[in-house]
């Protein structure tokens, strides 16, 4: 008995020896991991700004502006140029630091943030205008205190890609927006542009090929006043 145990763990011994030497499986990176090595590999070259951001802001008054995953600071930049007090935040240490390098190199001043979207504090009544560009679904599950943050008659432009894109993001997590989902989502604002259409998105791995994009512009009302008393 004892000579047959001995030989079946002799069978076995190669057998675990390989197993031991395969390497273990890599472990799966980080939010913050993530997009470090994504600007990191961009070396600070910043993109264009968002065409619709653009449009959308182009008969506004400067005031308060938040950029939420401001990235490498592309629409932060742009809205600075144009006399705004922006402040953006992004997870990526890596993307704010080139962000404001680039503010700097530009003469521009902008309030640039490493921060966690669920965790960052949007206040009450606070911005003018608030950006929301490719995040999908890290902006849905803030959407009430993104509207909460907004003044009176601020406005919220959001940009982004539609679910039948069917793809995977950086993260591996199916992305985009659903039907409609933004105006129902934002219902308590006032949706003042809507669109679904196929478009050239300026953030996403197409290749410049025609994608179903998503953009929606919408305005805080301010509240009613009250009649006077008689």
């Amino acid at each position: 008995m004892l000579r047959i145990a001995i030989a079946a763990a002799a069978l076995c011994l190669p057998g675990l020896l390989q197993a031991q030497d395969k390497p273990a499986p890599a472990a799966k990176k980080s939010p913050e991991q993530v997009w470090n090595d994504l600007f990191a590999r961009r070396d600070g070259k910043v993109v264009q700004y968002n065409k619709f951001l653009g449009q959308s802001v182009k008969d506004l008054q400067p005031g308060k502006a938040l950029d939420i995953g401001m990235g490498q600071g592309r629409n932060s930049l742009f809205l600075a140029a144009l006399g705004w007090e922006v402040t953006g935040f992004d997870i990526s240490e890596v993307g704010v630091k080139q962000a404001q390098a680039e503010a700097d190199r530009r003469g521009l001043k902008i309030n640039a943030r490493v921060g966690d979207v669920d965790k960052f504090d949007y206040g009450k009544d606070r911005w003018d205008l608030v950006i929301g560009m490719y995040m999908h679904q890290y902006l849905d599950r803030n959407a009430k205190k993104v509207i909460a943050s907004l003044k009176p008659g601020g406005t919220l432009v959001v940009e982004g890609i539609h679910r039948d894109h069917g793809r995977n993001n950086l993260q591996g997590e199916r992305y985009g927006y659903r039907d409609n989902e933004l105006p129902k989502i934002f219902g308590a604002l006032r949706v003042r542009h809507y669109e679904d259409l196929m478009a050239q998105a300026d953030w996403d791995r197409s290749g410049g090929k025609l994608v179903p994009v998503v953009r929606m512009l919408a305005v805080k009302e301010a509240p009613a006043a009250a009649a006077p008393k008689k």
